[in-house]
Order: C-alpha cells, then structure tokens, then sequence
C-alpha cells in the first residue's frame, strides 16, 4: 500500500510540474476573424482595412481578438511565371504586403489561407 500512495504521489508531483512549465501558453485559442464566414470570395483592400479598424475601436483587439485572416477569394485566377499565387490585382491593387503592413500597424496578426 505504501508503495502505491508513492507512485500515485509521484505521479501527480511530476504531471503539476508538466503542467506549469508553460504556463502563458495559449491561455486562449487563436481569435479573431476569418473572411469567409461572411464574405467567401468577395474580399478587397477595403475591406480587410475597415474590418481591423472596427477591431481596434470596437475593443474587440483588446478583448484578445488579433488575427485577420483571409481565406479563398484574394488571388488572381492565374498564377505568375512561376506557378505562385498573386493578388487579384482588381480586389488587391496596391498588393497583399499594403494590407499586411496596415493590419500589423494595427497590431493585429494577418494571415491567408
């Protein structure tokens, strides 16, 4: 019986010290907010600038919320030369590196599907 209680106590020893060696890990899943819940396809520039403005001012930021992503619908139909995707230069003229440095100025976190 002794030698259980020790293993069960040293079990739980070295699962508590597990556990808090990251402790400021992920103290919430990623959030923020996807353009294809509403929007699939019909994205541009505009857009993903208002929507991090709103996220700023709305508090929505503060409240943890710091991803804009952009799913399907912001490149071109066509790759390049080398078989990259581009930016649909009608929903994106000024390309993705504008809208990336606007949304980071806002200290959001920008990503694309």
């Amino acid at each position: 019986m002794k030698k259980l209680i020790i293993v069960i106590a040293a079990y739980f020893f070295a699962t508590t010290i597990q556990a808090q060696k990251f402790k400021e890990l992920a103290l919430t899943p990623p959030m923020g907010w996807n353009s294809w819940n509403t929007f699939q396809t019909n994205i541009n520039e505009k857009l993903v600038m208002e929507t991090a403005d709103s996220m700023v001012s709305s508090g929505m930021k503060d409240a943890g919320f710091n991803y804009i992503v952009l799913d399907d619908g912001w490149m071109a139909m066509e790759r390049n030369v080398n078989g990259d995707l581009i930016p649909d230069p009608l929903k994106f003229p000024r390309g993705m590196k504008v809208v990336a440095d606007y949304v980071h100025s806002k200290g959001l976190k920008f990503g694309l599907y």
